[in-house]
């Protein structure tokens, strides 16, 4: 009898690893951020292969599930058809939050069943040990796309990132051609990207379309051209506002030199692509005539591209020296304002949030492990993401989301206090069964925690609501519009909920009040599940699940076809005259127009109507302070920061609270520039809609609809 138990025992063991075998068909190899850097709670970047012995071609889904903050659980998806014996790229982008233990990748079939599944452990203790390096609000991250060339790569040990939130580390992170992400959403975690002479026939048009709307969504980007000539149908060579001219020998000027942080003694010829301002360019770009058209920079959109026409590897060994004194130059020069000729390294304005980049002198450990610093196990929010606290509370700002009366507690724990004392011992001695009081009290007990749960939802229930603050933004004449949504939806029912009516190119994720500081070691259950399926461009929710307890809070970020209104602005003697067309169904409130040095206010414009203003403007400073940190010379002590650069200010609150939403997380990086189009001489209108419908439904509900929708144009000015 022993040895049949044991033979079967045997047969059941086999069986079970044959079956463990026939599982493990798929090989899967995963990297995320740039070269491990990423922003907490920001999108970040995810690189999947996958390979596989099938004999057949397989069709199924690859999904990752990571914890984005606090409370949510984003799980994202993508079908794929993997054929036999070739390796699949599978280019993803999700979002972690700051300490996020590990995550989930599973492979399924076109049926759902799971047919591999796998824990990755993202987090440790141990810096040496993360797969994942934060970087904070103080820090600056680059990306670099092609030849890390002349000590670029070096940055990170000899040079420092100073802002008012002091100083900071500097981030490196290259990447492939093969890896650039082929979503604008990738790049949202970077403070700049470095494009070094890509070879560009490596690059998928998906990937530099994706450059392209990053850049034009408030991204800063340093192009150096070099022996790969940008092709003519680029997005990118469209995209920026400068003509690229047949390749040249050039003598650098010594005042460029000077300026570069690079020996002016000697004369320093170099092969470069000389470069033009394009006629007709909405809002004009500036070619420096001080270093023989080699450097221009300018705006794509809402953000800011600058153009190096030349390799900076020409230098040689005579300059080998500076190499990094010339490259935080340069990047100083990308993130911040417009250079001037005298210092453009001084140069911080409103694009680069008043950071800007130093050298340190080689002062930085360069033994240390990448992102140790110490801060190290904490986390402190940007200003994005406190602004967007300000914005969730709105809304969360419902009946039903408001604590309890003390008085329902008091009523239920004193009647709970009469049934269980004199109320029970009463009548149990007038029927003379005393010694039941055991069970009538725990019947008293059950009942009331069941009391007590029915009746807090049917206190907190109440219509379905759906709660929204949308901003949109474009520049006229260019097809540049953007959108922003945070949305909160109450129901009365715990379920699934499906929405409708969505833009194919929309990124949905979950967003959720955080504290100013995260600590590693507190615990976060992300028990919020969202699904999304990510695939054509956009990142949209298949189901929701929503808790009577809770408010469901998202974030939506879009490309929308066409602006809800149309603006122009003249501009003569202290008056100007602004005239809007509102094609929108909804009525405008009100609304002002901003320039660099006034403003003037708007009246209300009917639905589809057309209606002229003329007034006269006031004075008004966008910044409380015009001029960033000042910088220190080369290995010099870190500046006083207690005068940084500050955050642009409004001339009216449109909505109260809620105009935070300008600077909020997807928001900030197109008002910062914004604001840089006010300095190259536009206006700005902004103006808010009464009652405007909101972007998507939820399908198959009847709620509520409270929608506050602010929209900005910028606008070139008729002097």
């Amino acid at each position: 009898m022993v040895r049949v138990l044991m033979a079967s025992l045997c047969v059941l063991a086999s069986a079970s690893i044959a079956q463990g075998a026939k599982d493990i068909e798929f090989s899967v190899n995963f990297a995320c951020g740039w070269d491990g850097y990423y922003r907490p709670m920001e999108w970040t970047p995810v690189e999947i292969s996958i390979s596989s012995d099938l004999k057949e071609p397989f069709a199924g889904s690859f999904s990752l599930a990571a914890r984005q903050d606090g409370l949510n659980t984003l799980d994202v998806a993508q079908p794929f058809v993997l054929m036999p014996d070739v390796s699949l790229p599978i280019p993803l982008v999700t979002k972690f939050a700051f300490g996020a233990a590990d995550c989930e990748l599973t492979i399924r079939d076109s049926r759902g069943r799971a047919r591999w599944r796998y824990s990755r452990t993202i987090w440790d203790y141990s810096p040496q040990n993360r797969l994942l390096h934060a970087v904070h609000e103080q820090d600056l991250l680059i990306g670099l796309v092609g030849s890390p060339q002349y000590g670029l790569t070096r940055l990170s040990k000899e040079a420092a990132c100073m802002s008012s939130r002091g100083k900071g580390q500097v981030y490196v992170g290259p990447k492939l051609a093969r890896e650039v992400p082929w979503d604008w959403t990738g790049f949202a975690s970077l403070d700049l990207l470095v494009l070094t002479d890509p070879d560009w026939s490596l690059l998928k048009p998906q990937q530099v379309r994706a450059i392209c709307e990053w850049i034009s969504n408030g991204g800063a980007a340093l192009l150096v051209l070099g022996r790969h000539p940008l092709p003519q149908d680029s997005p990118l060579r469209a995209a920026i506002p400068f003509q690229i001219g047949d390749p040249t020998q050039v003598e650098i000027p010594p005042v460029a030199m000077q300026e570069w942080g690079l020996d002016s003694s000697p004369p320093q010829a170099v092969t470069a692509w000389p470069l033009s301002l394009k006629p007709g360019a909405p809002i004009a770009g500036q070619v420096q005539p001080e270093t023989a058209s080699l450097r221009a920079a300018g705006h794509v959109g809402f953000g800011r591209i600058s153009v190096l026409a030349f390799e900076p590897a020409q230098l040689g060994a005579a300059h080998a020296d500076r190499a990094s004194a010339f490259w935080t130059r340069q990047i100083a020069a990308s993130i911040g304002g417009d250079a001037g000729p005298s210092n453009p390294a001084n140069a911080v304005g409103t694009a680069g949030r008043g950071r800007t980049i130093i050298l340190t002198g080689g002062s930085q450990d360069s033994d240390a492990p990448p992102g140790s610093a110490p801060y190290d196990n904490r986390h402190r929010i940007g200003v994005a993401q406190s602004a967007a606290n300000q914005v969730m509370n709105y809304l969360f700002e419902l009946r039903q989301m408001q604590p309890l009366s003390i008085w329902w507690i008091i009523l239920t724990l004193t009647a709970l206090a009469v049934l269980l004392g004199p109320v029970d011992y009463w009548l149990l001695k007038r029927w003379d069964k005393q010694p039941l009081t055991w069970l009538t009290s725990t019947g008293w007990i059950v009942l009331f925690t069941a009391g007590a749960y029915y009746g807090v939802q049917w206190l907190r229930a109440g219509a379905m609501e759906l709660r929204a603050v949308t901003v949109v933004d474009g520049i006229a004449g260019t097809g540049c519009n953007w959108a922003t949504c945070y949305a909160g939806i109450f129901a009365p029912r715990s379920d699934d909920y499906e929405l409708e009516d969505l833009a194919p190119n929309q990124w949905w994720s979950g967003v959720a009040p955080m504290q100013e500081e995260i600590w590693a070691q507190q615990p976060q259950s992300g028990a919020r599940q969202i699904h999304c399926r990510q695939a054509d461009g956009g990142n949209l929710p298949v189901s929701l699940p929503i808790s009577i307890w809770t408010v469901q809070s998202l974030l939506c970020e879009w490309m929308p076809k066409e602006m809800p209104f149309a603006a122009t602005v003249e501009r003569r003697d202290g008056a100007v005259t602004v005239e809007i067309r509102n094609s929108s169904d909804a009525p405008i409130r009100q609304g002002y127009v901003l320039f660099a040095d006034s403003c003037a206010d708007l009246g209300p414009v009917e639905a589809g109507s057309t209606r002229r203003f003329g007034t006269r403007t006031r004075p008004f400073q966008i910044r409380s302070s015009q001029e960033g940190p000042p910088i220190p010379p080369a290995g010099g002590q870190p500046p006083n920061l207690a005068m940084g650069a500050e955050l642009p200010r409004m001339p009216v609150s449109l909505t109260g609270l809620t105009d935070n939403a300008f600077f909020a997380q997807g928001c900030l990086d197109r008002t910062l520039g914004m604001y840089g189009c006010l300095d190259s001489g536009a206006a700005m209108v902004c103006v808010v809609f009464n009652e405007a419908p909101a972007p998507f439904k939820v399908q198959h509900r009847s709620y509520a609809v409270n929608h506050i929708q602010l929209a900005r144009l910028v606008v070139p000015v008729d002097h």
